[in-house]
């Protein structure tokens, strides 16, 4: 089974938004991330998400 947190981890420092690293690299990463490179996480749209469910359980 996966870890889906570390998954979701990697693929958020993989796109930009976040720096990730394990205790081993914790150091280097401190010493040299930029946190102005990080590109802002793009707002969700929960009502899509409504939407469906109530397409799914009947309610629409």
């Amino acid at each position: 089974m996966s870890n889906h947190q570390l998954e979701l981890a990697q693929q958020l420092h993989r796109d930009g938004h976040l720096y990730y690293c394990t205790c081993r690299t914790l150091g280097d990463t401190l010493q040299t991330m930029d946190l102005s490179a990080l590109k802002e996480f793009p707002p969700g749209h929960p009502e899509n998400f409504a939407a469906f469910l109530d397409k799914v359980v009947g309610f629409k």
